[in-house]
């Protein structure tokens, strides 16, 4: 199975859909980096292991968590 996309999209997507669609600002320290580093692994793991998904709904799934504690900080 060919891969479909790499950590680096996977992270540009995930910071696209938090900043832009959500309009959210947060800090980017060491942590946060870290966290997103972590999903974007994630994402490119779920999107890269099965036929027919769609990348923009792994990644809305994924981020639901980390948006939900930016909203709230």
């Amino acid at each position: 199975m060919s891969q479909r996309i790499d950590k680096t999209e996977a992270l540009s997507f995930l910071l696209t859909y938090i900043v832009v669609e959500q309009q959210l600002d947060f800090e980017m320290n060491q942590y946060n980096l870290y966290r997103l580093m972590t999903l974007a692994a994630e994402a490119e793991i779920q999107i890269n292991s099965q036929e027919g998904i769609i990348p923009h709904e792994i990644i809305e799934v994924i981020a639901a968590d980390i948006i939900e504690e930016f909203k709230q900080s």
